[in-house]
């Protein structure tokens, strides 16, 4: 399953961002069945890169710096999870307006109702909380590009996601070019390498019997 999600949670992301095209030929987007269509692309991509983030951890190579190495990786994961579910959750909410919203006027009411919800954090982590999720991929990546196999296409991981972040911010509409990015950069990644985390500690168990 995780090999698929590091091709399938780009290729969501890509579809979402043709919906997305479609959905604004008017000039704007949403409410309607291609936003709401999007959004649920949308967020089967977010739930897949849940996937691909335990992914990047469970194949980071530890045989050499141990400890240190582990901890970095784990800490990695961490903040891009909490990043993504800020990311989840600005998915959701656009559906839940999608779908109670009659006109664009409503949509954006809705959404200025919605912004602290659920109200257990400041509404400027909400804001804030998705570069988490970026900053946590683009460092896993870079730590795999460091410590991992000495190839080509797994050092220029990193630098095809920051690309990807910085088209998709600077225009939305760019956001199927971005994900293709992605893809190439998640796609050397999707061979299990022999000296990762899981088999680390499987191996210390073995020694320890």
């Amino acid at each position: 399953m995780t090999r698929i999600a590091f091709h399938l949670a780009p290729a969501l992301m890509l579809a979402y961002g043709a919906v997305r095209l479609i959905d604004g030929r008017d000039g704007q987007h949403g409410p309607g069945p291609a936003w709401t269509v999007g959004h649920l692309l949308f967020l089967g991509s977010l739930l897949l890169y849940g996937a691909v983030i335990a992914g990047l951890w469970r194949r980071m190579p530890v045989a050499e710096g141990g400890r240190a190495r582990r901890v970095t990786a784990g800490a990695l994961t961490a903040m891009a999870a909490v990043g993504l579910v800020t990311f989840v959750r600005v998915a959701i909410i656009d559906i839940v307006v999608g779908l109670r919203a009659a006109d664009s006027a409503e949509k954006s009411a809705l959404s200025d109702r919605y912004a602290d919800v659920p109200a257990v954090l400041p509404q400027a982590f909400y804001e804030i909380g998705p570069v988490l999720f970026m900053l946590g991929l683009t460092a896993l990546l870079v730590q795999h590009a460091v410590v991992g196999p000495r190839r080509a296409s797994v050092a220029a991981s990193p630098v095809l996601v920051v690309l990807a972040f910085v088209v998709i911010t600077v225009d939305l509409d760019l956001l199927p070019a971005g994900a293709a990015l992605i893809w190439l950069a998640l796609f050397p990644h999707t061979r299990e390498q022999s000296q990762s985390i899981p088999a680390h500690r499987a191996a210390k168990a073995s020694a320890a019997a």
